[in-house]
């Protein structure tokens, strides 16, 4: 693979590296919940005991974590499952405990309006590493929390480190790993921190939540498996971007051969996840 590292020209108007109403989000979400639905809530589990309660899922969207919490909340608990683009969630069979809303957290007023608070549990995942302003909505979204209510944040840290554990070739390891490279300079030209995840313990005792603590979680992805499937769907949406930064038809064919070559095994990114409660 070439990697250029050429000037990017752009769309204008691009706000997301990512987007819920690309041809292959749904694939790219399937591909997340398999990896991280297990995790997610088991940890979610082990925080607090969810019968009766109000919980806010930030960024749902396919929403098997939100239809999840529907499922253990019981008849008298409430979900309410926001995303800018909620198109993949809202085609879903409703779920008596569910609500579905089309909310931009970056906006104070929509979250106060369309969302206000009290809330027992707030999940975001994958969500607030990608946003420039993810330390004003940190604390916005503590602020909705109920006395006693946890604030349970994940997001990925994209170690600087080699990517790939094995190779069909070292040529192929070279291939992936200027892919990697660049698929990390779209990542960041759209405002996304790899590394903010490791920050976010710090910046919940900041705010002032209590009995914080940061769970890791990662594995490692064989090509063909779920982590390399959902790096293709990255790919697939990034396309245009990854040409702009100098890569080639040529190598991103060779990318997709490679992820689904079982002899490509990668450092699958690590999941921080870090919880904070509101004093009582």
């Amino acid at each position: 693979m070439s990697g250029q590292t050429a000037a990017p020209v752009l769309q204008a108007g691009w706000k997301y590296a990512l987007d819920n109403n690309h041809p292959v989000a749904a694939s790219h979400h399937h591909g997340l919940t398999t990896l991280f639905d297990p995790f997610s809530t088991a940890r979610t589990a082990a925080l607090l005991d969810l019968t009766g309660r109000r919980c806010l899922e930030v960024g749902a969207g396919a929403g098997s974590y939100a239809r999840w919490l529907a499922g253990q909340v019981g008849r008298n608990g409430e979900v309410l499952a926001i995303d800018i683009k909620p198109d993949l969630l809202a085609a879903e069979p409703d779920l008596a405990q569910l609500t579905v809303r089309r909310v931009d957290i970056t906006d104070e007023e929509q979250l106060r309006v369309r969302v206000g608070g009290g809330w027992d549990l707030i999940h975001a995942r994958l969500v607030l590493g990608h946003l420039p302003s993810r330390s004003t909505v940190l604390a916005r979204l503590a602020q909705l929390l109920a006395p006693g209510g946890v604030l349970l944040v994940e997001d990925w840290y994209r170690a600087s480190g080699d990517p790939v554990i094995c190779a069909p070739s070292p040529e192929a390891a070279q291939a992936y790993r200027a892919f990697h490279t660049v698929q990390g300079r779209c990542f960041q030209e759209a405002g996304t921190d790899p590394t903010w995840s490791r920050r976010a313990y710090r910046s919940m005792r900041e705010i002032g939540l209590v009995d914080v603590q940061t769970v890791i979680h990662g594995t490692a992805w064989p090509g063909g498996g779920t982590g390399c499937a959902l790096i293709a769907s990255s790919a697939a949406q990034l396309r245009p971007r990854l040409l702009a930064f100098g890569l080639t038809d040529e190598d991103l064919a060779l990318l997709s051969e490679l992820l689904n070559d079982p002899r490509l095994v990668l450092a699958g990114h690590l999941l921080y996840s870090t919880s904070g409660r509101r004093a009582a």
